[in-house]
C-alpha cells in the first residue's frame, strides 16, 4: 500500500486543489454571514419583554362631609351607569331648612342697608351705619352661598360613563365623614402603563407600536405610545411609558396586567 504527500501532487493540480477550497470556505463563510443577517432582521426588536398593567384614565372616590343618612344608592358593585346617572343620594331636608332661614337673613340685612342709606341721604344717619349694614349683607350673603354650595353635595351623578368597583354604604346608613362611600372607574378609556428600561426612552417615542399580551386573557393587543415618564429611577434606571389600545375591547378592564414588546416602527 502506498501513501501520498502533497509534494507527490503535481504543482498544476495542487493550486487547482487549493483555488477550489479556498473559494467553498468563502461561499461557506459568506452564507453563513447572510443567514446570521436575516435571522437578525426578523428577529424581534426588543427580545427582552416589559411588563405593564392597564389603569382606568378617568376613576372617581365619593365621599362626604354631611352628617346626614344616606337616602338612595343608585349603583351597585358591578353595575354600569351613563354620565349624570344619579350614584349616591343624602337626606338634605334639615339643611335645606338651614338655607332658607340663611335666604331669609340675607333679605333683612339689604333691607336694613337700604334704611340706613335712606336715612343717610335725608342726614337722618351716618355713614358708619351704612357701611355696618352693608359688611352685614355680605357676611349673610357668604353664609348663604356657602351653605348651597354644601347642599350640592346632597346629590352625586356620574361624572362619566364607567362602572362601579366599590360600594361601601347603604341606604339608611349615616355616612362617616371623608370615608370613601363609592369607587368608580371608566372601564372604557384605558391607559397602559409599562416599565421600561431607561435606555429604551430613546426608541419608545410618541406613536411607536407595540404588542401588549395581557395575563388574565392570553391574547394579544396592539397599542401604540402616548407619552413617556417625566424622570428616570435612577437606582433600577427603569422608566415609566404610558401607552392606549389601538382599538376598543370587551374583555379588558383596569387592574389587568401583561408583557409588552416593542415592534417595528421606523425607529432606530
Amino acid at each position: 500500500m502506498h501513501t501520498y504527500g502533497l509534494a507527490a501532487v503535481p504543482p498544476h493540480k495542487l493550486r487547482r486543489w487549493l483555488s477550489r477550497a479556498i473559494g467553498g470556505v468563502v461561499w461557506v463563510a459568506m452564507g453563513i454571514a447572510f443567514q446570521a443577517i436575516s435571522s437578525s432582521a426578523q428577529a424581534p426588536v426588543n427580545p427582552q419583554p416589559m411588563r405593564g398593567v392597564v389603569r382606568a384614565v378617568n376613576q372617581a372616590a365619593f365621599s362626604t362631609e354631611l352628617m346626614t343618612p344616606v337616602v338612595a344608592v343608585g349603583a351597585r358593585e358591578g353595575q354600569r351607569f351613563k354620565a349624570g346617572d344619579r350614584l349616591l343620594q343624602f337626606d338634605c331636608r334639615r339643611q335645606q331648612h338651614e338655607l332658607s332661614a340663611l335666604a331669609a337673613t340675607v333679605r333683612e340685612a339689604q333691607v336694613t342697608h337700604d334704611s340706613n342709606l335712606h336715612l343717610l341721604r335725608n342726614n337722618a344717619s351716618n355713614r358708619n351705619d351704612v357701611t355696618i349694614a352693608y359688611a352685614r349683607f355680605e357676611k349673610a350673603q357668604a353664609e348663604h352661598a356657602a351653605l348651597k354650595q354644601r347642599l350640592a353635595g346632597c346629590l352625586i351623578e356620574a361624572p362619566f360613563d364607567g362602572v362601579v368597583v366599590e360600594v361601601s354604604v347603604n341606604a339608611h346608613e349615616l355616612p362617616q365623614p371623608n370615608k370613601p362611600l363609592m369607587i368608580i372607574v371608566s372601564d372604557r378609556h384605558l391607559e397602559i402603563e409599562v416599565i421600561v428600561p431607561s435606555r429604551e426612552l430613546a426608541r419608545l417615542g410618541i406613536g411607536v407600536g407595540f404588542q401588549f399580551t395581557v395575563d388574565e386573557t392570553q391574547r394579544v393587543y396592539a397599542a401604540h405610545v402616548l407619552r413617556t415618564g417625566g424622570a428616570v429611577d435612577p437606582v433600577s434606571q427603569t422608566a415609566k411609558v404610558y401607552a392606549t389600545f389601538s382599538e376598543a375591547f370587551e374583555d379588558v378592564v383596569p387592574g389587568m396586567s401583561g408583557t409588552a414588546l416593542r415592534v417595528a416602527s421606523g425607529r432606530p
